[in-house]
């Protein structure tokens, strides 16, 4: 079985032809919105692979993660701050030979422990006496993202691809007189 691709040029030179024509005001106006619904994709999108890459929770990823868009300059700018996530916030629970996390493991030997300034968490002595004793955590997203960019590379750059031209085009459908 084989595969034909016939690209037609001067379909994509008349489109280049026809938005060019177009008033730029009108442009400008479809490129803001197409930028606009973009950042919100990324958004999902980067929350979703970072999600399942660390994985944690992804509405715990959502609430880390902002994006803007700089009208000005036509970019989208995806943040995600996150510190180390502390096993007591992913669900522990005692049990009798340490401590088990959901979607974590168990981690033998360990205890949940509450302080008087009210914080909680995952404990394990650091040795063979009662002190000193460490908190246990979970994965940093923000983390992910800095150890592994062509990750998160390749879910941009599709979305760009895949997404970006159908949009622009979309809104200029919109914003042009029936």
């Amino acid at each position: 079985m084989t595969a034909e691709l016939r690209l037609d040029t001067s379909e994509v030179l008349a489109l280049s032809r026809a938005i060019h024509r177009l008033p730029e005001q009108i442009k400008v106006k479809a490129m803001a919105r197409a930028m606009t619904r973009m950042r919100s994709m990324a958004r999902t999108r980067i929350v979703n692979r970072s999600a399942e890459h660390t994985a944690l929770p992804r509405n715990m990823v959502s609430k880390l993660t902002r994006a803007y868009y700089n009208a000005g300059g036509n970019s989208i700018e995806v943040v995600l701050k996150s510190g180390w996530i502390p096993l007591f916030r992913l669900g522990a629970r005692q049990t009798r030979k340490g401590v088990s996390v959901r979607g974590r493991g168990s981690y033998e030997q360990a205890f949940l422990a509450g302080f008087k300034s009210g914080h909680r968490g995952v404990m394990r002595r650091v040795g063979d006496k009662r002190l000193p004793i460490r908190e246990l955590f979970g994965a940093n997203p923000a983390h992910a993202v800095t150890n592994n960019p062509d990750v998160y590379l390749e879910v941009m750059a599709e979305l760009i691809a895949e997404h970006l031209a159908p949009r622009f085009l979309h809104e200029v459908g919109r914003l042009l007189p029936r």
